[in-house]
């Protein structure tokens, strides 16, 4: 890129102590005075109409202007950062407040990454705060964001370009979000993709998604743990089943403690399924929008949901299938004695008894039936979601009580539709007595009727609905905590 040295581009600044205003004066080399006209310009650009205050459509319309995508919510979130009392509007001492907070905050990070305090950063202290942050990027991604944000194409960042590319950034300041913007706002080229998709990332977005996706499932597993415990003991009874009987039952069993067995597993189990799970429906949603040409990235569809969604369930299923066996027969076994065995004993005499193979009976019929409802959760989550956005909330994102809303129709609308296979999957689990599942088919229907395969769905909707709200309430706070909306 032709650099220079850094002493030869640059006035040395001394490394200062605590951060004030009269270093990014120094650092900025502007007066009080140049620097007060200058943030008062930046309000006009957006105040076009000299209303001496902005609104939602005047930030909107503003960052439109500077060509920052509007898909990304940025707008709704500088708003919020700068707006103090919350009244929807900003005035120019609350934008101002803003502009100094975010201006003390930059020059915190540029001074961490100029590790010479000379005033500049070079590309080589740049390409080291990126691997400290675990991000790893080839020399030709670090020449792209030097010369992204080196708007007099110099070779270096000054801090005034650092301070101008990223004033309007709205959220905190770390070298991770400060990549993850650059990715959106000027489309990096990442290996062979010309363009960033919205989603997910090469290099900081992966992780970021397991970690929200686990997050949720988790949280949302053990507030619903109980109910868990009861539909499956009601699912593996053959006679006919009622709920007060076995509440009793798994009280006077364990207490309040017997409730929860089988909970611990039920967390290892749930929270990486659940982060595959969302995972893999971000990553299949922007494969379709590639498939598509990249047009209409923020909705592919319904159809596309339901296939992105169907898969996604699939594979997480698939990953955790010996570990859910284990957890059903767990939560089904009996003991004269009382005493319940550890996981590694009963996950032994499994495969004593029953071989490797066992690990997977019910799969099939588990695959059948976490397609449709994997598919059919989250694509009606994500379109009720865009339909609430259309017609109620007008502008912003949804609120956690309409993601609670949401993720409640969703999830019992999912649930219902696939319950019959989820009875025949939990009695292969519990039991090695059938032959298949044609045999769960046929003996259930002989037995207990068409009703058989509904047994224990009124606590499985006591236990869905819940799950599946906390599940994306959860989903989607770890989503905007970690950035990735």
């Amino acid at each position: 890129m032709g650099l220079k040295s850094k002493e030869e581009r640059s006035n040395p600044v001394k490394k200062p102590g605590p951060v004030t205003m009269d270093h990014v004066l120094l650092a900025s080399q502007e007066t009080k005075e140049q620097r007060d006209k200058r943030i008062r310009s930046l309000f006009d650009f957006f105040d076009k109409e000299s209303r001496g205050y902005l609104d939602f459509a005047h930030i909107e319309a503003g960052l439109t202007a500077l060509e920052i995508p509007s898909e990304y919510k940025y707008a709704t979130d500088l708003l919020n950062a700068c707006d103090a009392n919350k009244d929807g509007r900003v005035d120019f001492v609350e934008f101002k407040k803003y502009m100094d907070d975010k201006e003390l905050e930059l020059y915190r990070i540029f001074q961490a990454i100029d590790v010479e305090h000379n005033g500049c950063i070079v590309p080589e202290e740049l390409w080291e705060a990126l691997v400290r942050a675990g991000i790893k990027i080839d020399d030709q991604e670090l020449a792209q964001f030097v010369e992204s944000v080196d708007t007099d194409h110099n070779g270096v960042i000054t801090f005034e370009e650092w301070r101008d590319f990223l004033l309007l950034y709205p959220h905190e300041a770390t070298i991770e979000n400060i990549y993850h913007y650059l990715e959106r706002i000027c489309m990096v080229d990442i290996g062979e993709q010309t363009v960033i998709p919205a989603g997910v990332g090469k290099h900081i977005h992966a992780s970021r998604y397991l970690i929200a996706g686990g997050v949720a499932g988790a949280a949302s597993r053990t507030a619903t743990a109980p109910l868990d415990r009861l539909k499956v003991v009601l699912q593996v009874q053959t006679t006919k089943a009622h709920i007060m009987p076995a509440v009793k039952d798994l009280w006077k069993a364990g207490g309040l403690v017997g409730f929860f067995r089988g909970n611990g597993l039920n967390v290892l189990k749930v929270a990486p399924e659940s982060a595959i799970r969302f995972y893999t429906y971000e990553m299949m949603k922007t494969f379709i929008v590639d498939a598509k040409g990249g047009e209409e990235k923020a909705d592919i569809g319904g159809m596309g949901r339901l296939l992105a969604g169907g898969i996604a369930g699939a594979v997480a299923q698939t990953a955790i299938y010996p570990m859910d066996l284990v957890k059903t027969r767990l939560q089904t076994y009996s003991c004269a004695t009382g005493k319940v065995p550890s996981l590694g004993t009963l996950a032994k005499d499994i495969l004593v008894q029953d071989g490797p193979r066992a690990f997977y009976r019910g799969l099939i019929p588990s695959i059948l039936g976490i397609i449709p409802y994997a598919g059919i959760d989250l694509a009606a989550y994500e379109t009720l979601k865009e339909m609430s956005k259309k017609y109620i909330i007008q502008e912003g994102e949804p609120g956690p009580l309409v993601q609670l809303g949401c993720g409640t129709v969703s999830g019992a609308l999912g649930a219902t539709c696939v319950y019959p296979l989820q009875v025949v999957r939990t009695r292969m689990q519990a039991r090695g007595t059938y032959k298949g599942m044609g045999d769960v088919f046929k003996k259930t229907l002989q037995h207990e009727g068409f009703r058989g395969f509904y047994k224990g769905i009124f606590p499985n909707l006591l236990k869905v609905v819940p799950s599946a709200s906390i599940t994306y309430m959860v989903y989607e706070s770890m989503k905007k905590s970690l950035d990735l909306e």
